[in-house]
């Protein structure tokens, strides 16, 4: 007789906030028989990662909750609507997905937390500011919550494979990384958040210091947030900025949202490059002799970098949370981790309000 695998109980999951992020069914595939295309909320990747039951949802807006329910009421139909956040936590959760405007992610943290929610699928960023995120992590400690925000490049079939050639050495030492960003969204506190986190993730290190200069235009912003929760663009600026980790290892990013809607990666090793943008990703080579020399006058060789994967994105975040969660483990967007890029955040302020000058990354207490 063959034993079976006991099938892990149903995850009983809610979701702060119903915007687009939030509650988009996935689109249709280029194909009906390839299913949809890969989900893109926070709703479509618990429907698509399996085993999860959304049974309470809460939106101030009525029209919201209402979209909400017609989209998903065939796929959960038991799920409850609320308009108070506190009315929705007393529904016995397991996991909560944190969508709400980018200033009331960490008090919406915190109010998962008193309820006894064990997991948290939180946007980015984690906080707005830095005192907040210390603050938070004493909580998620003290309270053994597992928490995920969800720094979404970090699920990136692309990304994980270029995480696997640092690690060999395939391309030789690390020397820096290299992402552009642009568009409307490509605000400090949104879609920049994205690509900070990312950069530290591919150094794999502490990041030590950093240079930083707000978007021209932007004037004296401060030392703390100014916006109103990441919905008006001219109140969250982009920013160049300059990151130095230990060794001697450099990334720049820059975020412009007056530049093109696009993202370009580069990753530059001592023998090679790794490449992702829309054109897909790709690997840039030189082969070297004993004594370090080129081994060829032919130049470098490009060939297309091929991850292998069955799920990315934000369905690949939230399994990972799960995962994590049941192993006892901390996910790949720990709370810890996205602490690193709300520091880089607020050493991007302090530096710019110093005339860019070179400011140290505050380490955790």
């Amino acid at each position: 007789m063959t034993g079976s695998t006991p099938t892990a109980p149903a995850v009983k999951a809610g979701i702060i906030g119903l915007s687009w992020i939030a509650a988009d069914p996935p689109g249709p595939a280029s194909w009906h028989p390839l299913g949809t295309a890969p989900p893109y909320s926070h709703a479509s990747a618990m429907d698509a990662v399996g085993g999860v039951d959304v049974v309470a949802v809460c939106d101030i807006q009525p029209d919201a909750r209402s979209r909400f329910l017609d989209r998903w009421r065939n796929v959960w139909p038991d799920v409850r609507a609320f308009d108070d956040v506190n009315d929705m936590l007393e529904v016995q959760l397991d996991l909560v997905s944190v969508v709400t405007p980018d200033h009331l992610h960490g008090s919406m943290i915190e109010r998962c937390i008193d309820a006894g929610v064990k997991m948290v699928f939180c946007e980015k960023p984690f906080t707005t500011s830095l005192d907040e995120a210390d603050r938070l992590l004493e909580r998620i400690d003290a309270a053994g919550t597992t928490v995920s925000v969800n720094h979404t490049w970090r699920w990136r079939p692309e990304v994980a494979e270029a995480l696997e050639m640092i690690g060999r050495g395939d391309l030789g030492p690390l020397s820096h990384v290299t992402i552009e960003a642009g568009g409307p969204r490509a605000m400090l506190f949104r879609n920049l958040s994205h690509f900070i986190d990312l950069a530290i993730h591919l150094v794999g290190v502490e990041p030590d210091w950093v240079i930083g200069e707000l978007e021209h235009g932007t004037g004296e912003y401060g030392l703390s947030y100014a916006g109103e929760g990441g919905s008006d663009p001219t109140l969250d600026p982009g920013a160049s900025i300059l990151i130095g980790f230990s060794g001697g290892v450099r990334a720049f990013v820059t975020g412009l949202k007056s530049s093109l809607p696009d993202v370009s990666v580069q990753v530059l090793c001592r023998d090679g490059r790794i490449s992702i943008d829309g054109l897909g990703a790709r690997v840039t080579s030189v082969s070297r002799t004993s004594d370090g020399t080129p081994a060829s006058v032919s130049g470098p060789a490009i060939h297309p970098l091929r991850p292998r994967f069955t799920s990315s994105g934000m369905k690949a975040g939230l399994a990972d949370l799960i995962d994590s969660f049941r192993r006892g483990e901390e996910p790949s967007g720990s709370a810890q981790s996205a602490r690193r890029t709300v520091a880089v955040i607020d050493a991007i302020l302090r530096s710019h309000a110093a005339g860019n000058a070179k400011v140290p990354v505050a380490r955790p207490i």
